[in-house]
């Protein structure tokens, strides 16, 4: 049977699963590790693909965190029936960023730099982090032969959570929240969340987004706010959607409850014949209260449906291209310049010691030098292999031509 090139291409979209990379972070004790797991609970599974060929004995990240950990395996989930696109998910989950207890009551300048120095190691491991993945990616790039198959390790969106008792007793932002925020802002997609947004009545729900984003704009602090592109024509719905999630923001996030163990009748061996087994109920995801259930993927009861279609459907795309473009391209002119103006620097030094003469070096020739410039102890163990291939592939390359 001929197969026609519409239908290869299908199937061959089919089993391509696009790569993403969610990482979350914010306030201790705001269900950051249980969101992840009510989003795996959530998510139509088809294929778990770990790390380590050999198979891993858990999918998601460990609860106990001294750093971003991602997770050992990719989650691979259909997000369109119709075409069968998927995407090939990884989740990284980071320890909590502490806030003292009477940080509402230190409003003076000279106490808020003292609670804002007290996290900064804990903000720097992120941005660290953040960086190691843009370095992943251009010694990729710095490959004369490049993986077509490698992995996307670069974060492509970073969902923020807020404790709402705190963000109320400070009337808004934290010192700490907008320094962590503008750190994770220039390397990240940041989206802010609330925390155990069941606790809180409509009221005050929407109180507390009005001090939030007034403190955003106040400090003009560049979150991800579902911006448009000016040389782009969106239509209508398009438009009109974005509205609808900037009016949502910060988004109001329910976890699940673990699921209660099954209770397993014992066998009465009296009986003639076994009694009939009910079929299992679905299970929905939420949490139940004295007077009611909280459903999570209820629009109605929380935002962690839109939160979802958010980063998976309908700005997927976007997001990862903002990541690629803005943030990565960003750090990767940055680096270079770093790296040019420390090349010409010691390059004159040199002059001036033995009076060589100086070549002004082109944009590859300085390529060259800022993957020798990253010297193997500032590169993670992992990294280094990868690192010392990569330059020696290039060196061979460079003889050859």
């Amino acid at each position: 049977m001929t197969v026609s090139k519409p239908q290869a291409r299908n199937r061959a979209r089919r089993n391509l699963a696009n790569q993403f990379n969610l990482m979350v972070a914010g306030h201790c004790f705001t269900g950051k590790t249980a969101y992840i797991q009510t989003l795996f609970d959530s998510l139509d599974v088809k294929q778990v693909v770990p790390d380590d060929p050999k198979g891993v004995a858990a999918i998601l990240p460990p609860e106990d965190l001294a750093e971003p950990t991602p997770a050992p395996a990719r989650i691979e989930f259909e997000t369109d029936p119709i075409t069968g696109e998927r995407i090939s998910l990884r989740l990284i989950d980071t320890p909590g960023i502490p806030i003292p207890a009477n940080i509402h009551r230190d409003i003076s300048d000279d106490k808020s730099d003292v609670h804002v120095k007290s996290i900064v190691p804990h903000v720097a491991s992120l941005v660290g982090f953040l960086t190691q993945q843009f370095e992943r990616t251009l010694l990729e790039e710095s490959k004369v032969k490049r993986n077509p198959k490698s992995q996307d390790h670069q974060v492509h969106a970073c969902l923020y959570f807020l404790d709402p008792q705190v963000c109320f007793a400070c009337h808004g932002l934290t010192p700490i929240d907008r320094y962590a925020l503008e750190q994770l802002c220039a390397r990240v997609n940041v989206i802010v969340c609330l925390g155990k947004a069941d606790l809180l009545t409509v009221r005050h729900l929407r109180q507390l987004r009005n001090m939030v984003i007034d403190d955003l704009a106040r400090f003009a602090i560049p979150v991800f706010a579902f911006p448009e592109d000016p040389d782009i024509e969106y239509d209508a719905a398009a438009i009109a959607l974005n509205e609808e999630l900037r009016g949502m923001l910060p988004f109001a996030i329910v976890n699940s409850e673990e699921a209660e163990p099954e209770n397993i009748e014992p066998e009465d061996h009296d009986l003639i014949a076994p009694l009939p087994k009910a079929e299992p109920k679905p299970r929905i995801l939420g949490r139940r209260y004295p007077w009611g259930m909280v459903e999570v993927e209820n629009p109605e009861h929380c935002d962690f449906l839109q939160v979802k279609e958010t980063l998976f459907i309908t700005h997927a795309h976007e997001l990862k291209l903002l990541t690629r473009d803005l943030y990565y391209e960003q750090w990767r002119t940055d680096r270079l310049l770093e790296i040019r103006t420390s090349v010409l620097g010691s390059s004159t030094s040199s002059v001036k010691d033995g009076g060589q003469n100086i070549r002004d070096s082109s944009v590859s020739g300085l390529y060259s030098a800022s993957m020798a410039s990253m010297s193997r102890e500032s590169l993670p163990g992992g990294l280094r292999s990868e690192f010392e291939e990569g330059m020696k592939e290039r060196q061979m390359g460079q003889l050859r031509s």
